[in-house]
């Protein structure tokens, strides 16, 4: 009983944890610290593993991240020795894979000499799951798996795989909803535009020889003449960019067969990504600012085709792109407009909306209900929705005048 209160008063303090000032005003997110120390005494243990090169990109993984930070840091003032709550966040995959291997034989509390009566695992990519064939044989039955971001058929293909039982579990949102309402308001957007500047449109040509006499009051420059020469296609256009490609990584997001639906067979929808391969030597310290600097590079890329062709959309699934979806919106062509999957509020880009999964809470509800059951009796799968999304979509107005 008096662990349970411990419990509650940890996550209580975390779920209302002061990450803003008196005034209203967001604080700086807290350093995190090296994933070393426990806490003496805890006999239940959490451990959050984070890819390489995920932190950092101004998403999800960021604010799981900061949780992470404040419970330790409220475990440490309300001298709660309940529950260890530790991390791994390493550049390389070898890394990380021989960290994993080293955790599940080091069952033991260090600093008190008994082992942990129970211990959880979070990974907070589903590609990570891969990396259970290292260690799934030496899990005790008191150990037990979350995995983030993971859908219900992706759950039951690693329960195979693993065979983990009861111990296995995912934590997704769905934002198929968000998905929808991108493509509402790219069909709507796009049809204004074509009566507004497409062919034939009152708004095309030089307004029947009439001169503007706008020049007085603004300056010769107020108008750039070709500010509208961008073409204006006859169908929705979408480029969907992703750290990696499908064919290395299945994402069950489903946004590209989402997108089909909503937007008919006439779209055109392009996957883009950044690399084809994902394995121990992908990302490490030594190579990160090459890969660094292939972001970069296929940032540029991305606005010289968006550029040349003219008018469309880009969905960004923020991994490392952080780096370089801001250089290029920032100077993104009219007419480009770009949706920031998993996106932080610290994004403010011109021409974009964003998406943000707030997978810190539901993490931290989670954790909380785990922590009050019995050993491997947490349901399998919990899909959160709307609740758990915070999106700036529009529902584009056809009336609205297009400037």
């Amino acid at each position: 009983m008096n662990r349970l209160i411990h419990l509650f008063i940890l996550f209580v303090l975390v779920l209302t944890s002061c990450s803003k000032s008196d005034d209203g005003n967001q604080q700086p997110a807290p350093v995190p610290t090296p994933d070393t120390l426990a806490v003496e005494g805890a006999m239940i243990q959490v451990m959050v593993v984070f890819a390489p090169g995920q932190l950092s990109d101004l998403s999800y993984a960021d604010e799981v991240m900061e949780s992470v930070v404040l419970m330790q840091q409220q475990q440490k003032r309300a001298n709660i020795d309940s529950v260890d709550v530790n991390f791994m966040a390493l550049y390389s995959f070898s890394d990380t894979r021989q960290r994993l291997r080293i955790w599940v034989e080091q069952t033991a509390n260090p600093y008190y000499g008994h082992d942990y009566e129970r211990r959880l695992l979070v990974l907070t990519e589903p590609y990570m799951a891969q990396w259970l064939s290292d260690i799934n044989t030496m899990l005790r039955p008191t150990d037990e798996v979350l995995l983030l971001k993971t859908s219900e058929a992706e759950l039951r293909e690693v329960e195979a795989t693993y065979g983990l039982g009861q111990r296995l579990h995912a934590l997704n949102i769905d934002f198929s909803s968000s998905i929808r309402m991108c493509a509402t308001y790219m069909k709507d957007r796009l049809s204004s535009l074509q009566e507004a500047y497409g062919e034939g449109s009152e708004n095309d040509g030089d307004n029947d020889g009439e001169e503007d006499d706008y020049g007085d009051d603004y300056g010769d420059d107020w108008y750039e003449t070709d500010d509208w020469d961008t073409p204006i296609p006859d169908h929705v256009k979408v480029y969907i960019y992703r750290q990696y490609g499908a064919s290395v990584v299945h994402y069950s997001d489903s946004i590209t067969e989402l997108l089909r639906q909503e937007l008919g067979p006439e779209a055109e929808i392009t996957e883009l990504y950044i690399d084809d391969q994902l394995n121990d030597d992908h990302y490490t310290e030594s190579n990160k600012n090459s890969y660094l600097e292939k972001v970069y590079q296929t940032a540029q890329q991305i606005g010289q085709q968006c550029h040349e062709e003219g008018f469309g959309y880009i969905i960004f699934d923020l991994g490392v792109w952080n780096v370089s979806a801001v250089q290029f919106m920032e100077t993104v062509p009219r007419g480009i407009e770009a949706f920031l999957i998993d996106a932080t509020s610290k994004y403010d880009l011109p021409y974009s909306y964003q998406m943000k999964l707030d997978y810190s809470r539901a993490l931290k509800e989670w954790l909380f209900d785990w922590c009050q059951q019995s050993a491997a009796t947490m349901p399998p799968i919990r899909i959160l929705s709307t609740d758990y999304i915070n999106d700036d979509i529009p529902e584009y107005d056809k009336e609205w005048r297009i400037d």
